[in-house]
């Protein structure tokens, strides 16, 4: 006991010797890194917070200097901060204050003598990621501020009805282009009815649509089918309820499945650049309990996008809400250019029945939540379904089939005679005509080299075998019988759905022998620059890899705030004229109904015979 005593102090006395000689070579001039205001905010109990990620070497000083906020100010919306301090990496949230508009955007401290410091005070501590902090529940909601429109000498002014005019609420998917046409009328003389000095309208905005001899007046007539007037009761009504048309009030004819031509020149085709974009993040954090890894990990992707979207000049303001504390309110959601989430059908549901049609929403990673575009107005589908993969799948079996080339659909011979994977596949095939041939059997039988495979295959060209089946266990005898058939001398190519991929029991590196084809709504290419530069940073800032959540999160913000930025609130209606490639996942949106649109992108991906996977498409 004494020995391990002295042995103790004499490590001690070791230390205090180091630490006197530490200060001439810590002491060292400490130039602060500068602040930049961030263009990112966080919507939380009513208040707005500007979300500031911490740099290297940045301190408590410069940060309350450069936003005009005290360090009170600071502690308030950060407890953590008093106990842990500034961590490089970790996103705080900052009170967001009028007085920014007048400050440079930013701030330099003045360079300080840093103050000698211990050997022990300048190890590094690990950042910690921040959970997004909890929307208390209010017993009674206050309204917010209303948020400004797009341009300000277009904000809404009380509308009084007039005699030769008719009122139209704006819809989220409309600008001026679409209502002029709707109701068979010039821009201008809407913009001349309503006092407007730019073409920029906002939604829910209530404008004055001139008829009969008020369109004249402006210098064109109007289709004679719109007649109808306000009458003074209606019209005592639309003071106390703006955002309702009166019923005497004519609905313009508008076809809801209009089609239009993509060789001809139409509204979208003038997209209105907004410039910024306002994002809702809801998500069922739960931050004052057990949080889900996946959604936090989502919720760093999307920070990321927000930084990067920052280096291209768009403005974003990201709302994030809780769903543990509860459905945000209409007026919450409706302020939004788009809502990104929640994740399962059931939460979409009610976000979609909240919203109304007012506002898209985006669901980010559920496939099952696909069947929302039949029955909801402004959904907007992310992830590719399952029978895209199946078409995908089929079309790339095609492509690549030679004259002397086989096509085989492989499937498991189970109560019901089929699988869902293998009618996909099969009404695929058929789809692109692609000649094929089709082999059936049961798991036990899959043991041995079914005679119902080998008696179908080529011996000159490649057979290429699609395994119309998502079990494990007859996809692992798939793959070892392909083995088998390679050492036989036969040339084997194979395709398969991408949840083979998730296989625990399968040997990896036999897909590679199998030189295995599989069609996947995610992948990233580590081999990409641009992938490489995410992985970095991303490391940097959390000191992890990301997962693909947070690859989901980054590519589905930065597409959507994109399109946000260039279309204004027309930007759904662009979606099948631009599709996009993020780091993780494809964009090609297919119109589906009611305004809602599915994604169809899919990526392929091949694991070669050199034990390498490469992105082919």
């Amino acid at each position: 006991m004494m020995k391990m005593k002295h042995r103790y102090l004499a490590l001690c006395w070791s230390a205090l010797c180091l630490a006197a000689a530490a200060p001439a070579v810590l002491a060292q001039d400490y130039t602060p890194v500068p602040v930049t205001i961030s263009r990112s905010q966080v919507s939380m109990n009513g208040r707005q917070y500007y979300a500031h990620i911490v740099l290297e070497r940045q301190t408590i000083y410069g940060i309350t200097k450069a936003y005009n906020v005290t360090e009170e100010d600071l502690y308030d919306a950060n407890p953590m901060l008093k106990e842990e301090g500034l961590r490089s990496g970790t996103v705080i949230y900052i009170p967001v204050v009028s007085e920014h508009k007048d400050r440079p955007a930013t701030v330099k401290e003045t360079p300080v003598k840093e103050k000698p410091v211990t050997k022990e005070k300048v190890e590094k501590e690990k950042p910690v990621r921040e959970k997004p902090a909890t929307r208390e529940k209010p017993a009674t909601r206050e309204k917010p501020a209303t948020r400004e429109k797009p341009a300000k000498e277009n904000r809404q002014k009380t509308v009084e009805p007039k005699e030769g005019y008719i009122q139209h609420t704006v819809k989220w998917f409309e600008d001026i282009y679409d209502v002029a046409a709707a109701y068979g009328v010039t821009p201008q003389q809407i913009m001349e009815a309503n006092g407007l000095k730019s073409s920029a309208i906002s939604k829910r905005q209530i404008l004055l649509i001139p008829v009969g001899e008020a369109a004249k007046s402006t210098g064109q007539a109007v289709a004679p089918t719109v007649t109808t007037t306000l009458v003074p009761e209606e019209a005592e009504k639309a003071k106390t309820a703006v955002e309702t048309v009166p019923a005497t009030v004519a609905e313009p004819v508008v076809k809801t499945e209009e089609k239009v031509d993509d060789d001809e020149p139409g509204p979208v085709d003038f997209p209105v650049a907004k410039g910024s974009a306002d994002i809702a993040l809801v998500m069922p954090f739960n931050a004052n309990g057990r949080y889900s890894e996946s959604n936090m990990d989502f919720y760093s992707g999307v920070l990321m996008a927000l930084r990067d979207l920052e280096k291209e000049g768009v403005k974003t303001t990201l709302n994030v809400f809780d769903l543990q504390a509860g459905t945000p309110s209409s007026y919450e959601l409706n302020k939004n250019d788009v809502i990104l989430g929640p994740i399962t059908p059931a939460d979409l549901t009610k976000i979609l029945d909240v919203t109304n049609g007012q506002v898209p929403v985006v669901s980010p990673l559920d496939q099952r939540a696909a069947s929302l575009a039949e029955t909801h107005e402004g959904f907007v589908q992310a992830p590719s379904s399952t029978a895209s993969q199946y078409t995908e799948l089929a079309a790339w079996a095609a492509e690549d089939r030679a004259r002397e080339d086989r096509i085989i659909l492989v499937s498991e011979i189970t109560s019901d005679g089929s699988t869902a994977a293998a009618t996909g596949i099969r009404n695929a095939l058929r789809a692109v005509g692609a000649p094929f041939e089709e082999a059936s059997w049961t798991v036990g039988q899959g043991r041995s080299l079914p005679a119902a495979l080998t008696t179908r295959l080529a011996r000159g060209g490649v057979n290429r075998i699609i395994v119309a089946s998502e079990k494990e266990t007859f996809v692992g005898d798939m793959v070892r019988n392909l083995g088998i058939l390679i050492g036989q001398g036969y040339q084997i190519a194979m395709y398969a759905p991408s949840r083979v991929r998730t296989f625990e029991t399968v040997d990896g590196s036999l897909y590679h022998q199998d030189d295995l084809h599989i069609c996947s709504p995610y992948h990233a290419d580590y081999d990409s620059e641009e992938v490489k530069a995410f992985v970095r940073a991303y490391r940097a800032l959390y000191r992890t890899d990301p997962s693909q959540f947070a690859f989901q999160g980054y590519d589905l913000t930065r597409y959507f705030a994109r399109m946000c930025a260039k279309y204004g609130n027309r930007w759904p209606r662009a979606l099948e004229r631009e599709p996009g490639s993020g780091i993780h996942t494809d964009f090609r949106f297919e119109k589906v109904r009611n305004g809602s649109y599915r994604n169809t992108g899919i990526r392929r991906i091949r694991y070669n015979t050199d034990y390498t996977t490469s992105l082919v498409r």
